[in-house]
C-alpha cells in the first residue's frame, strides 16, 4: 500500500510539473477565441498600394476581414493576455524597392492612457525565429525605421478602404525579405487589434510573426503554437512603396505593366504619365485618389493594347496636397505617387 501511494503520489508530481513547464514556456495554451466577422470587403478597394503583388499572402478580391480574440483576453493580432510585444506581416523580396509607409487595418482600439505603438519595419537578417517545425529560421532583425503615434490618434475602422495610413520619415529600400508591422511594448494600459483573414487563408506560409516580451524572441503564429499550431492567417498589413523611375523605359514590369513617375510633379494644371503593358489587357484604368482614400478622378476608357502609351490628366480642380495615381488591369494594379502645388 505505502509503494502504491508513493507511486501515485509521484505520477501526480510529474503531471503538475509537466503542465508547470507548459504554463511557463506559453506552448500548447495560446488559443483562440469565436472571431468577430467584419462586413465583406465586395471588391479590392482603392487603396494606396503599389500592385497586387503586396497584399498579403493569400488576399482575395472578395475576402471579409475577421477580428480574431485570444482566449485570455485582447486578441491575437494585438495586445493580449500573453503581453506579446510586436506583430509583423513578413513580404518576399523578387526586386527590390523602396517602402514609403503602409496600411494598417486595425478594427478595435481603447485609448485610455495615451499609450505608444511603434510601426516599423524589421530586416528579416536573424536566425532565432522559431517557426512549426524548427529553430533558426531566418526572423525579423534589424529595424530599419520606426514611427511612433499615439493610440488616441490610430485609426480603426470596419472597412479596408478606410484602413490607418503610416507614412515613414524617409523612404526604406529593401532588396530582401522583409517584415513590417507594429511594436506594443509602450502602449500602456491601451489595448489594439489588427484584422486579419479568416482561417486558411494564409496558405500555411507562416508569415505572421510575434514577439514575445517573456524572452525577446520571434515565433510564427504556428511556431507560438496558437490553436496548437494551425492559425492559418495573414495580417492585414499592406506597404507602400516608392519605385519611381523617371520614364517607363528605365522601369521593371511589375505584373506585367510599368507606371512612370507624372510629370511634372509638383504640377499645377496638368500632368502626363507613361505606362506600358507587356500584353494587351482586356481592360484597364486610371484613377486618382487623396490621402483620405477618396476616389476625385476615373477614366477606364484609357489605351489597353500591347507597348507604350502616355496620358494626359487635368488637375486644375485639385486643392494642394499629396494624391496617387493607379493603374490597374485585368491582373495587376500599381500607383505612385504625385503632389500638386499651385
Amino acid at each position: 500500500m505505502h509503494l502504491m501511494k508513493t507511486n501515485h503520489t509521484t505520477f501526480r508530481f510529474l503531471i503538475i510539473a509537466f503542465f508547470l513547464f507548459i504554463g511557463f514556456s506559453g506552448f500548447a495554451q495560446r488559443n483562440t477565441a469565436t472571431p468577430t466577422l467584419l462586413p465583406l470587403q465586395a471588391a479590392l478597394p482603392s487603396l494606396k498600394t503599389p500592385n497586387d503583388t503586396l497584399f498579403p499572402g493569400n488576399y482575395q478580391d472578395t475576402m471579409q476581414g475577421v477580428l480574431i480574440p485570444a482566449d485570455n483576453g485582447g486578441y491575437v493580432l494585438g495586445t493580449n493576455g500573453w503581453l506579446d510585444k510586436c506583430k509583423c506581416e513578413e513580404f518576399k523580396v523578387t526586386y527590390q524597392y523602396k517602402i514609403e509607409g503602409a496600411i494598417y487595418w486595425f478594427g478595435y482600439k481603447r485609448a485610455d492612457s495615451a499609450g505608444l505603438v511603434k510601426f516599423a519595419i524589421w530586416n528579416m537578417n536573424d536566425t532565432t525565429g522559431t517557426t512549426h517545425d524548427t529553430t533558426n529560421q531566418p526572423c525579423p532583425g534589424t529595424r530599419f525605421v520606426s514611427l511612433t503615434d499615439t493610440t488616441t490618434k490610430i485609426d480603426t475602422s470596419s472597412s479596408l478602404n478606410q484602413a490607418y495610413v503610416v507614412m515613414f520619415p524617409f523612404p526604406v529600400l529593401v532588396t530582401a525579405n522583409y517584415c513590417i508591422g507594429f511594436d506594443m511594448s509602450e502602449i500602456k494600459g491601451d489595448s489594439i487589434a489588427l484584422v486579419s483573414t479568416k482561417q486558411g487563408q494564409g496558405g500555411n506560409l507562416e508569415r505572421v510573426w510575434e514577439q514575445w516580451s517573456s524572452n525577446n524572441k520571434w515565433y510564427t503564429l504556428q511556431g507560438a503554437q496558437w490553436d496548437s499550431g494551425t492559425l492559418n492567417i495573414d495580417a492585414m498589413i499592406l506597404p507602400i512603396i516608392d519605385n519611381t523611375v523617371g520614364t517607363v523605359e528605365n522601369g521593371d514590369f511589375i505584373s506585367g505593366i510599368k507606371l512612370s513617375q507624372s510629370f511634372p510633379n509638383p504640377n499645377a494644371g496638368s500632368f502626363t504619365i507613361s505606362y506600358e503593358l507587356s500584353a494587351p489587357q482586356t481592360n484597364a484604368s486610371l484613377e486618382i485618389i487623396d490621402m483620405n482614400g477618396k476616389r476625385i478622378y476615373f477614366n477606364d476608357k484609357i489605351d489597353s493594347t500591347q507597348g507604350i502609351h502616355h496620358k494626359m490628366v487635368d488637375v486644375a480642380g485639385f486643392t494642394n496636397g499629396t494624391y496617387f495615381y493607379i493603374l490597374s488591369t485585368n491582373g495587376a494594379r500599381m500607383a505612385k505617387r504625385m503632389t500638386v502645388c499651385k
